[in-house]
Formats: structure tokens, sequence, C-alpha cells
């Protein structure tokens, strides 16, 4: 078995090595040899742990998991820059389909030189040194997407677009705005539904679009059309990200009931600016989403996808509201939406709003006592300050029961 000196262009790109300092780099090279084998052989076995990261470096490695499914790793290919058993124990089995050239090296060295390894990255976005993260291929090329200027944000709707352009017009009336809306019947259908529902009710029945946008008002009427087109940006093909998407869009939509029916019992707060911040509140787990759908080869668990929708949720968040040409209210929300504790001298906002409706939400369920008590919350005691009557509860969950199903209603 012969080895050679690992090269500069090899130490420079190889995650999280690229990242080292100079002299981490040049004592990595000056410590470690790169290893041959022949083709059949096995690099490691699934179950198995051990204290190495192995790096493929030239040669094919096909990994076979435990339900049978087969992958192939090629040397030189963006994939083989990061550890390829990076999971303990081993998800596979590693066998050499050819002669291959690998880098093994132990994780406690690994680590040991870690300390060193982000002061001059490019990885401004990574601010701690957590060890799923350093190995996580998912995360690492969403962050080079991103510094790159590259990687794919979603659009929003073109209903959406039309309706928000139209409405810019000083000169826009109900029934210019019914014409666009028209074009989609089910958007159509939905909007008169909202009309006539708790939330916006008058005192007779309306069944015609336009007076359903004289009623919502033209504004609202533009935050609704948004919300209820936003249902298209969720979509996956991949089975394991389709799972992800569709429960971001459960939570999503159940966080955007429960602002809307907040926001009515508060002053200061309008309900469709409120349904439409539930719905929007963690767009930027969209774009992450999205292109692992289309690279189901970056991910090697689920504990990838978590971290990196953890991390870059927030900063691609404002990413894809600033595109969209959001307000900055509707930003600052996307990077303080899971900001339990957040402190703020200035009245409640609607960030305030979406802290306390998740943490609502998350209630009996089986991940409740990972949260604090939404009343426990700043964020629940500035709301509290605004309710129109001051005997009332922002617990919607206690006392709004039939009203939440209603407006849950409204997005079938």
């Amino acid at each position: 078995m012969s080895s050679r000196s690992l090269t500069n262009e090899e130490v420079n790109s190889l995650f999280p090595i690229r990242n080292f300092s100079d002299n981490s780099k040049q004592q990595l090279q000056g410590m470690v040899k790169t290893e041959q084998y022949d083709a059949n052989s096995i690099l490691f076995s699934v179950g198995k742990s051990d204290d190495k990261q192995i790096y493929l470096l030239e040669g094919k490695v096909q990994l076979t998991f435990a339900n049978n499914k087969e992958r192939i790793i090629e040397g030189g290919k963006i994939e083989a820059r990061f550890p390829i058993n990076n999971s303990l124990p081993h998800q596979a089995t590693a066998t050499a389909v050819e002669e291959v050239t690998v880098l093994s090296i132990e994780r406690s060295t690994l680590d040991n030189l870690l300390n060193e390894a982000l002061p001059n990255s490019n990885m401004a976005i990574l601010e701690e040194s957590e060890d799923p993260l350093l190995y996580n291929q998912l995360y690492f090329e969403i962050t080079q997407e991103m510094q790159a200027n590259k990687l794919t944000l979603p659009s929003i709707p073109e209903t959406a677009i039309k309706v928000r352009k139209a409405i810019s017009n000083p000169h826009a009336t109900s029934d210019t705005i019914a014409q666009l809306t028209q074009q989609d019947p089910a958007i159509t259908a939905q909007l008169i539904k909202v009309a006539n529902s708790p939330l916006f009710r008058g005192r007779e029945k309306i069944e015609s679009l336009p007076l359903a946008i004289t009623r919502l008002g033209i504004k609202a009427t533009s935050n609704l059309v948004t919300t209820f087109t936003m249902r298209m940006v969720f979509n996956a093909k991949t089975k394991d990200i389709k799972d992800l998407i569709s429960a971001l869009w459960l939570h999503s939509r159940d966080v955007s009931g429960i602002c809307a029916v907040m926001a009515k019992k508060l002053k200061g707060f309008n309900t469709d600016k409120a349904m439409l911040a539930g719905l929007i509140h963690d767009i930027g787990s969209i774009p992450i989403l999205t292109h692992a759908d289309k690279h189901p080869n970056l991910i090697h668990n689920k504990t990838d996808v978590q971290y990196t929708l953890k991390k870059l949720s927030p900063v691609l968040g404002k990413m894809v509201l600033k595109k969209w040409n959001f307000t900055d209210d509707f930003i600052e929300l996307t990077s303080n939406a899971e900001n339990w504790e957040r402190k703020n001298d200035q009245p409640a906002n609607y960030t305030d709003l979406i802290i306390v409706a998740q943490l609502l939400s998350f209630r009996n369920t089986l991940h409740q006592d990972s949260y604090p008590e939404a009343s426990s919350t700043p964020a629940y005691n500035r709301l509290s300050k605004l309710l129109r009557d001051p005997n009332d509860s922002l617990d919607v969950l206690e006392n709004s029961q039939e009203e939440l199903a209603l407006v849950k209603q409204l997005f079938n």
C-alpha cells in the first residue's frame, strides 16, 4: 500500500480543512500521508465505529446502506470534499470500486486543529465551531452558493406579483383588483370565503369578488392573495424532502391562523398582515429544502438538514423577502422568529406576534418541553398590553378554538 503527502490543492479543497489557518494546514501536511487501496477493498463497514475521518481523493467508492441502497462517490467531485464516513456508527459499507487513494485522519487530530479553523475563512455565516456543521456537506455547498450569489431563491407566485403591482397604483380600485384576481378561481373563492369569515364578517353574506375586496380593503386583499398563493412555494419531489416541506407548510399554516386570531384581539395589528407574517416567518427554509431536493446526494442524514435549516434559514429568509420587496417589519421577523427571550424597548410588533404564535403552536406536541411557555416570554408581555379587552387573553388555544378551526379552513 503506497502513500504520498497531501498536495496544496487537496488541502484547499477538503472541508473543513480548507478553512484552517495556513499554519494548521502546514502542520496537517506534515502529520498525515495518503493511503492506497486495491479494488474491492473494504474501507469501513456499516454499523461499526472508529476514530478515523476518511476523504476520497482518487478513484471510486461504493456506499452500500443498511436498506441495500447504493451510492457511488468519485474522487474530485464535490461530495468527495467531505469525509465519506461522517456519521457514527457508519451508515454504510464503503467498498473500493477501483484502485483508490484516500486520506485517513484521526478525529482527535482533526478536532485539535479546529480551534484555528475559522478566523480567516470565508464562512462568515458560521459563528460557532459546531462539529455537526463542520462536516455538513449540504451546509457548505449552500454557503458557497450564497457567497457566489448562485443559490436559487423562490419566486413570489405570479398572481401575487400582479396584485401587489396593481395596488401600488394610486388609482387602483376594487374592480381593477377583482379583474386580476378572477383569473385564479381558487384565489377568488378563498377571498370570498375570508370576507365572510369571523375575521372580517359584516352584516350580510358576500357572494361576489368586488364586494369581497371592498369589505377587505385593497391592501388587505393584496396580503391575502400573497398568503393564499404561497402554497405553491412549498413543494418538493423526493420523499424525504417532501415530508419535511409538508411539515413546514402545516406549521406555517398553524402559526398563520394563530397570528390572525390573536391580531383581531390587539390594537394596532391587521389580521391580513398577521396571517401573511405567520405564513412566511420561516420562508428561509424553502431555498435550503429546494436545494436538498435537487441534490439528494448531499444529505448523509436528517441531522445535516436540521442543522443547516437552523443556521441558515434566518439569513436566507432576509434574502428571499428582500427579493420579494417586502417591508422591513416582515424582513426583521424572519431573523427573530425563534428568539424566544427577545428584548425590545419599542411597542409590540409582528415579530412578537410570531414568537408567541409559534410557542402556542408547539403546545401539546411531542416537542413542547423543548420550548418555553408562551406566557413567560417578553413578547407575550408586550402584546398583552395591547389587548382591546384588558380582561381577554392571548391564549387563543384555550379561548378561541372555534375561530381557529374556521381560519384553518381558509387554506383548504
